[in-house]
């Protein structure tokens, strides 16, 4: 949704570097104040940036808005879309430590995402959101897909059941509440989510998944791919 229209006189290192100040602004004000409550001015001037600029590269705040979230959930995203080799199951593991890297260096995402999604008050950021979500949602059926064609699920689940048992090892100990986060020791610190990462692929070798021989090939090494 990136519109440029009246290209700006000025440098192209500067301009990049105006484009990162919104980004890094939107995603601040967005999870602070909510979608509806910002206005460009104000992510311009959190960003110390022309308000003109958010209309020329992004056409408008919607338009910021998908780039803040397509932005951020890219290195997810980009694990989620990479080619499946029919031959060898895709690796639980690695996009759980994607996926919290990514929480790790953005903490501030599940306040941004999670009031659009349960309150669905603005049609446009909801619509944004959940049209990027239900894509990795659908890609990870392709992977479950793959699991049961290769008869990796554990014949004793119901493969319905699979998909929402791993997203919510996943997405729980970052979307739970601050006081069950608190009670259950879980901090949105890379090494506390690698941790986790590293218990939930133990959960879904001896669960949900059969693998052998295991597929647990990076566990352990939390700074692969880092």
């Amino acid at each position: 949704m990136t519109t440029r229209m009246g290209r700006p006189k000025q440098s192209d290192k500067h301009q990049d570097s105006a484009r990162k100040s919104l980004i890094s602004a939107a995603k601040r004000c967005f999870a602070e104040q909510g979608f509806d409550k910002v206005s460009i001015r104000k992510i311009a001037l959190s960003a110390g940036v022309d308000a003109a600029m958010i209309r020329y590269y992004f056409g408008s705040k919607a338009g910021l808005f998908e780039a803040v979230i397509k932005e951020t959930l890219a290195p997810v995203i980009d694990q989620f879309q990479a080619d499946i080799d029919p031959n060898s199951p895709p690796n639980p593991l690695l996009l759980m430590q994607t996926y919290y890297r990514m929480i790790a260096n953005n903490p501030m995402l599940p306040k941004l995402i999670l009031p659009v999604l349960s309150q669905q008050d603005n049609s446009v950021a909801f619509g944004i959101l959940s049209d990027i979500i239900d894509n990795i949602l659908k890609r990870s059926d392709k992977w479950i897909e793959i699991f049961e064609k290769q008869k990796h699920l554990n014949p004793n689940l119901d493969p319905t059941w699979v998909r929402l048992s791993f997203v919510s090892l996943m997405i729980f100990p970052v979307l739970a509440p601050k006081y069950l986060q608190q009670q259950l020791g879980v901090e949105l610190k890379e090494d506390c989510l690698l941790s986790i990462a590293d218990h939930n692929q133990t959960l879904l070798e001896q669960g949900l998944f059969s693998f052998s021989p295991p597929l647990n090939q990076t566990k352990g090494n939390h700074n692969e791919n880092s």
